[in-house]
C-alpha cells in the first residue's frame, strides 16, 4: 500500500502581478487496508519491554506496569519476540528476547518484579535496545518500550547523549517509544527519546491507563505502512521557504524526518513560502517522500510537484481562504503556542505562559466550529486551567501535544496524534 501526496494550498490562486505569500499543506496519506490485505498475517514484532522498578514505582504504579506487562504478553504470539528488562540503580533482563510460546514464563517473571532503588534509565533502555538488536529481522518491527516515572539519575543522565544513542539504534531499524507515568518523570527527556527513536511518546497520569497504551501501541505498530518516513522539499524559479510549522528534525543528509505512517492516517506538514510575480504554468515547489515498508528493506520513494493558477494580486486578495486549510494550520500554530507557553513558564513568567495560550484559544474560537477546533479549544483551556494550579503537571500536558506535528503522541484511551 504506497502512500499519497497532495497540495492544499490555503488560496487556489498566486499573483500574476506581484508578489505571494503562500501557505499551504502537504497531505501525506497512507490507504485504508484493502479487503484483500485484511486477511494477510501482520508482520511479526521483536519488542524489549523496559519498565522501571526504582523506588518511586512502588504501590499502584508497579502493580498496573506488571498487569499492563501481562496484557502486552497475551496479546503476542509464537511469531513474535519479546524480551523483559527492569531496571532501578542495576538492570536485570528477566527474560531474554524469545518467541512468545510459554506466556506463563513471561508472566511469572513479571509477577516478581518488585521496586528497588535509582534510575539508571540509559542502562535500562541500552539493555532492551541490545535484546532487539541481537534479533533483528528486517521483516519485523523491532522497538522498544520504555517505561518510566522518573528522572535518570544513574549512568548516562545527559538527554542529548542519549538522543543521540537512540538515534543511532534507530538508524539500524530499532524504534523506541518512550512512555513517562505521574508527575516526576523528566518530560523533556521522554520527549527527545520519542524523537530520536522514531516511536510513541506517552505521558500517562494515571497507572491504570497503562493497558490502554499497550493496545494502542501494538494497533500502531500492526497497522504501520511506512518507517523512517523523510520529505525533501525543493522550491523553483526563486520561491522562497519561509517556514515549516511542522519544527521536523532532520536525519544526517538534511532530510525532514517525519512519524511513522499507518493504515488510513494522514500526515499533514505545514509550509509558507514566498513568491516573486509568478507566470502561468510555472512549478513553485517539488516534494520527494521516501519511507520503507515493513518487510521491505528496499527503500522506496515518491515524487510530486505543485503548481496553481495564476491572476492580478487585486483579485487574489479577494478569493476566500480554504477552511479546512486554516484551521489545519492554526492548530499546527497552537503546537508552537505551547512550545512559546513553555518557554515562558521555565522562566517563571506564569502569566505570560497564560496570555499565550490565552490568545490561540481566542485565535481557533474565531474559525468556523468544527470538532477538531473544539477538542483543541478544550485542551487550551485546560492547560490554562492547569497552569493556574499545578505547574509540574502544565508543563509535561504541554510538553507532550507541542510534539504532535512532529511525532507520535498518545493523549489519552482512543487518542493518538
Amino acid at each position: 500500500m504506497e502512500p499519497s501526496l497532495r497540495f492544499r494550498p490555503l488560496r487556489p490562486a498566486v499573483a500574476i502581478d506581484g508578489a505571494t505569500t503562500l501557505e499551504l499543506l502537504i497531505g501525506i496519506t497512507a490507504p485504508e487496508a484493502a479487503a484483500a490485505d485484511q486477511n494477510k498475517p501482520r508482520p511479526p514484532l521483536n519488542l524489549a519491554l523496559v519498565i522501571d522498578r526504582s523506588g518511586s514505582m512502588g504501590g499502584n504504579k508497579l502493580s498496573q506496569a506488571r498487569k499492563a506487562a501481562r496484557f502486552l504478553v497475551g496479546e503476542l504470539s509464537s511469531r513474535d519476540r519479546l524480551a523483559i528488562v527492569t531496571f532501578d540503580d542495576e538492570v536485570s533482563v528477566l527474560v531474554p528476547s524469545q518467541p512468545v510460546v510459554n506466556t506463563r514464563e513471561f508472566n511469572s517473571a513479571i509477577n516478581h518484579i518488585h521496586s528497588g532503588g535509582s534510575t539508571e534509565l540509559f542502562d535500562g533502555w541500552l539493555a532492551g535496545g541490545t535484546q532487539v538488536a541481537e534479533h533483528l529481522d528486517p521483516a519485523a518491527l523491532n522497538r522498544v518500550l520504555l517505561l518510566s516515572d522518573g528522572q535518570a539519575n544513574q549512568g548516562l543522565t545527559n538527554q542529548d547523549a542519549i538522543a543521540d544513542k537512540v538515534k543511532g539504534l534507530s538508524r539500524r531499524g530499532i524504534s523506541t517509544s518512550a512512555f513517562g507515568l505521574g508527575a516526576d518523570f523528566d518530560e523533556d527527556l521522554m520527549g527527545a527519546i520519542a524523537s530520536a527513536g522514531d516511536g510513541t511518546l506517552a505521558h500517562i497520569e494515571s497507572p491504570d491507563q497503562l493497558a490502554d497504551l499497550y493496545a494502542s501501541e501494538l494497533q500502531g505498530l500492526n497497522s504501520t505502512v511506512g518507517r523512517r518516513l523523510s520529505l525533501v522539499i525543493e522550491t523553483c524559479h526563486g520561491a522562497q521557504l519561509l517556514d515549516l510549522l511542522n519544527d521536523l528534525p532532520r536525519n544526517p543528509q538534511g532530510e525532514y524526518q517525519l512519524p511513522n505512517l499507518r493504515q488510513g492516517q494522514e500526515l499533514s506538514v505545514g509550509l509558507k513560502l514566498q513568491l516573486p510575480a509568478w507566470l502561468p504554468n510555472q512549478e513553485i515547489l517539488r516534494v520527494r517522500l521516501a519511507w520503507e515498508a515493513p518487510g521491505n528493506q528496499q527503500r522506496q520513494s515518491l515524487s510530486s510537484g505543485l503548481s496553481l493558477q495564476v491572476c492580478p494580486a487585486a483579485e487574489l486578495a479577494g478569493l476566500a481562504n480554504d477552511a479546512a486549510v486554516e484551521e489545519e494550520l492554526t492548530m499546527l500554530q497552537a503546537n508552537r503556542a505551547r512550545r512559546q507557553a513553555l518557554e515562558e513558564l521555565d522562566r517563571g513568567d506564569f502569566l505570560a505562559a497564560e496570555g499565550t495560550l490565552g490568545a490561540m484559544y481566542t485565535r481557533l474560537s474565531c474559525l468556523a466550529s468544527s470538532e477538531d477546533s473544539i477538542e483543541e479549544m478544550s485542551l487550551l483551556k485546560a492547560k490554562m486551567e492547569m497552569l493556574r494550579t499545578n505547574h509540574s503537571r502544565a508543563r509535561k500536558a504541554l510538553s507532550g501535544e507541542s510534539l504532535r506535528s512532529s511525532l507520535n503522541v498518545w493523549l489519552g484511551k482512543g487518542k493518538e496524534k
